[in-house]
């Protein structure tokens, strides 16, 4: 596995929403992927953060999105962020997760939010 972070310092809610999404394309990867590699590059440009995680596995025709993939689209959806998942041309797959460095995330939308919520 090969892990690339060049984005600097990012608030609680940022993280909490990149950990969740990172934790489930790592989880797809080990689960579906039959790879021997795996990639997770973070990326920050344009007031957005994206992050890839792609491996090297077999090609396979795309299944429907299990629960986890529409989960995080759903949670993607309700911050103003996006979710590509994709196979590569040669093989392989492709989780591309955006998510907008202005979010909010509400308490009731995400576990962790209530941890990462400005005290009033």
């Amino acid at each position: 596995m090969n892990v690339e972070r060049g984005v600097g310092a990012l608030d609680r809610d940022t993280e909490a929403v990149l950990g969740w999404a990172i934790r489930e394309g790592a989880t797809n990867v080990i689960r579906h992927g039959r790879s021997k590699r795996c990639s997770i590059q973070m990326s920050r440009s344009g007031g957005e953060v994206r992050v890839d995680i792609s491996n090297d596995g077999e090609r396979v025709v795309p299944a429907a999105p299990g629960n986890g993939l529409v989960g995080l689209e759903e949670r993607m959806h309700e911050i103003g962020g996006r979710v590509e998942a994709a196979p590569l041309p040669h093989g392989g797959f492709r989780l591309r997760v955006t998510v907008p460095l202005d979010h909010r995330v509400q308490p009731e939308l995400h576990p962790t939010a209530e941890l990462a919520a400005p005290q009033r």
